[in-house]
């Protein structure tokens, strides 16, 4: 069972697409299939499902996932120990793939990105954005090697959690609003609005339907799937809603939008995720270590 055939099967399998699997690894389609195939015909069952265009896992597939992401993890492992990769940057090679919901996507992951990406360029970085239930299931699998989540507590089982970083939420509305120059604002006075929420299992929708049954308000929502379009909605003046404090300091300081003077001041922390009992690569070490050191808190 060869690696670079796991590792096209994981790409594959991460993407459901051949096409793009190839553009990451940067091989020919042709190839991609050709290693599949190899690993179908070694393993005796198929491990996706073509309906046209589309590619799903078998189950087969399914359960080949974890066990090829941890060969390959031991693999990297051995190959850092007899390169001793431990000296030396430069020795440092293969795709280290992390995932992040949207919001730490866009405002704080991209410098620590960055140095990793200085520290180590012969790595290649594989990131998709994903929300909690989505990038559990992925460490789990083990089609990820590491995540951050934005949450206000991560105790999943086999899950390590490790808090990274303390971040306000924000309650937000379009500039103008008739709330917006009030010194304290309660829950109750959001009777009368229209809540803009993201989607079910989201932290900030989380906390934000909490307070609002706390007050005893039922107001009529709004779902969003993105971020960005509920904060452009705010500001559209569509209705108010939470956002981490981050995300929205830009569109605060143009006046796009304003921060209510919310009483409640919730806070999300971030957390660095990883498989629990799985020996992490050094790029998963150094990964924690500069993010650490750019949110000060190594």
């Amino acid at each position: 069972m060869e690696l670079k055939h796991l590792e096209t099967f994981l790409c594959v399998a991460r993407h459901l697409h051949f096409t793009r699997a190839a553009e990451e690894l940067g091989y020919v389609q042709s190839s991609v299939t050709a290693h599949v195939k190899a690993l179908e015909a070694e393993l005796g069952v198929p491990l996706f499902e073509r309906l046209g265009r589309r590619v799903l896992l078998t189950e087969p597939g399914r359960e080949l996932c974890g066990h090829a992401r941890a060969l390959l993890g031991h693999a990297e492992q051995t190959r850092e120990a007899v390169r001793g990769a431990g000296d030396d940057p430069d020795q440092v090679r293969g795709t280290l793939r992390l995932a992040a919901p949207e919001s730490l996507c866009a405002h704080h992951l991209p410098p620590v990105l960055r140095a990793v990406r200085e520290r180590f360029p012969r790595l290649r970085l594989a990131f998709q954005p994903a929300g909690r239930g989505p990038l559990l299931d992925a460490l789990a699998e083990g089609t990820i090697d590491a995540g951050f989540l934005q949450e206000e507590a991560v105790n999943e089982p086999g899950v390590r959690a490790e808090r990274m970083l303390r971040e306000p939420l924000r309650l937000i509305a379009r500039a103008g609003h008739p709330l917006a120059s009030a010194a304290r604002v309660e829950t109750a006075d959001l009777a009368g609005e229209t809540v803009l929420l993201l989607e079910a299992g989201c932290a900030q929708r989380i906390v934000i339907e909490r307070e609002l049954s706390r007050a005893g308000l039922r107001p009529p929502t709004v779902e969003f799937f993105s971020l960005e379009a509920l904060r452009r909605c705010v500001s559209a003046g569509l209705g108010v809603g939470l956002a981490p404090a981050g995300s929205v300091a830009r569109e605060a300081e143009r006046g796009e939008l304003v921060a209510l003077r919310w009483v409640e001041e919730p806070v999300l922390d971030v957390f660095f995720v990883r498989r629990k009992g799985l020996s992490p690569t050094r790029a998963v070490r150094e990964l924690g270590d500069l993010a650490r050191t750019h949110w000060g808190t190594s």
